[in-house]
């Protein structure tokens, strides 16, 4: 039976009115901590889960009754019970942990559970006395090495709250995928462009801010579906924090000190991404102001993700205009610091880390995971000169190419592919082993998933740009959508699915290119 979120509402919130009626001692609590009563839902912003590993995974709520109103307190610690079961009517419930949700983390909830049966999903809810919160599926991977015959997964990108409505996401939990993975510009910080609804905030700097924000993406109903269906893996980009931030360096609001303020708006914007989303205590702050979000996510003998942060370590971009604190293009021919090796998008400790798992047996692929497009994207400006882009990969191209050689030494024992986003549209590409060189090898083939919602007006500008660029394949920005794809020991069946416009919630998501990957031969097959 297909899991139904949706339906799982629905269900829930019978539940609830049946449950104050019928149980007589309802859990009470800690000592520690109050479990007040709620006059309103306290479980508006839905459940997710996340980082599976083959003995658990990261379950996630946020009590939040009135969750678009900055001034609305939930007094002191909260007690949360969380129930987890091997049936979706819970009458085989397994674990029961406790958790205290607490007001300096706006009451979220990330209950790290373990102990569990691999490979195989589970469910989960969450209580506070009387209040149950909608049903989550999320599932446990297979041990480390064992067999593993097939696997589904959807990568998505670039939902901005006012370009359009989450369909998409519905959709995609409609294709009940075993993991799904968010690729960056999970929300934006700025509004602009055409609204068929509106941001809480106009451009974010404040705590309060970022979470308005996130309360706003996350009582949307196609989304808490997504998030119910399936367990999320992540990475990010910039509209996270800011357009084009690099590492502690980035835009802050008109009149504000940039120095002085934009380590403070990223702070305030990755303390509400934590507490927005299922990860690990590992991804608190640390000591120096980071958030640890690159790793690894291991699937039997099958494939692993290895999912990069292109955000915090980065470099400067190359050669930036006086005062300059987003990316802009820059001279080839005259900007040295493009081909500089010392400098680096994502730190000599993620490096060695990539270099040590990246494309490692047991598995038969590997997925890298980043945010936007990694092909080299050679462009000219009005007077035929060639210019870079320093935002992307092509802004740092030494520090592409060390991932690059590792694809090209390891292709033999394990095949890889490259997913991405940022876009705000669809790309096919050739991972070449030297961009210079068109007849070189192609090291594995690369696919940009196109945006939930998120406009581009470039395709006959992208087009324009092919002949000089043989690598890429294809690319439309004329639709929205993500990406879904079914793996077997043999192959790679990747699907881009898309819809003409998600102003409107009728519309129906089909494949606009359907592509065949076989293991070992790193072609893009149109299938």
């Amino acid at each position: 039976m297909q899991f139904d979120p949706k339906r799982r509402l629905f269900l829930n919130a019978w539940a609830m009115g049946a449950a104050a009626a019928s149980m007589t001692s309802p859990w009470r609590g800690s000592a520690m901590a109050q479990t007040p009563k709620f006059l309103s839902d306290p479980f508006t912003m839905g459940v997710a889960s996340g980082d599976p590993n083959q003995d658990g995974f990261v379950l996630w709520t946020r009590l939040a009754p009135e969750p678009l109103d900055p001034d609305y307190r939930i007094d002191g610690l909260v007690d949360v019970q969380c129930e987890i079961a091997e049936d979706e009517a819970f009458t085989k419930i397994v674990r029961r942990e406790f958790a205290v949700a607490r007001p300096d983390n706006a009451h979220s909830v990330h209950v790290e559970v373990g102990g569990l049966k691999p490979n195989r999903p589970y469910f989960y809810r969450f209580r506070v006395g009387l209040a149950v919160s909608p049903i989550g599926r999320t599932r446990t991977t297979p041990e480390f090495g064992a067999p593993l015959d097939k696997l589904r997964f959807a990568w998505h990108s670039c939902a901005h709250y006012e370009q359009g409505l989450f369909t998409a996401y519905g959709d995609l939990a409609r294709q009940n995928p075993d993991v799904i993975l968010s690729l960056g510009d999970y929300i934006y910080e700025v509004s602009y462009g055409a609204a068929v609804r509106r941001m809480p905030v106009e451009d974010a700097f404040s705590l309060s801010d970022y979470r308005l924000i996130h309360a706003a993406h996350k009582l949307d109903a196609d989304l808490q579906a997504a998030h119910a269906v399936a367990p999320w893996l992540y990475i990010w980009d910039d509209h996270e924090v800011a357009n084009d931030y690099q590492g502690d360096f980035g835009k802050v609001l008109p009149g504000q000190d940039p120095d002085r303020d934009f380590p403070v708006r990223k702070f305030n914007a990755y303390k509400a991404f934590f507490e927005a989303n299922p990860m690990r205590a590992r991804s608190r702050f640390d000591a120096i102001n980071r958030m640890r979000i690159y790793g690894q996510s291991g699937w039997g003998d099958l494939l692993d993700f290895t999912l990069l942060d292109t955000r915090q370590y980065r470099s400067k971009g190359a050669c930036l205009s006086p005062g300059r604190r987003e990316a802009e293009s820059v001279s080839r021919a005259t900007c040295a610091e493009l081909q500089d090796p010392s400098r680096t998008i994502l730190g000599a400790r993620q490096e060695r880390f990539i270099s040590e798992n990246f494309m490692r047996a047991p598995f038969k692929w590997s997925v890298l995971v980043q945010p936007t497009l990694f092909s080299t994207l050679f462009q000219k400006n009005a007077q035929g000169d060639p210019i870079a882009y320093t935002d992307g990969w092509s802004g740092f191209e030494p520090a592409r190419q060390k991932i690059i050689d590792i694809m090209a030494r390891r292709r033999r024992e394990v095949s890889s592919i490259v997913i991405g986003g940022d876009m705000h549209g669809f790309w096919a590409s050739d991972v070449k082993q030297d961009y210079n060189r068109p007849e070189s090898d192609t090291v594995a083939v690369e696919f940009v998933g196109g945006s939930i919602t998120s406009m581009s007006f470039n395709y006959d500008r992208w087009n324009r740009l092919f002949p000089d660029n043989p690598h890429l394949k294809w690319q439309d920005d004329r639709v929205r959508g993500y990406g879904l794809v079914d793996v077997t020991p043999q192959s790679m069946d990747v699907r881009l699915m898309s819809t003409k416009t998600t102003w409107q919630r009728n519309q129906a998501f089909s494949p606009l290119k359907r592509y065949v990957v076989e293991r070992g031969k790193p072609v893009l097959n149109e299938a």
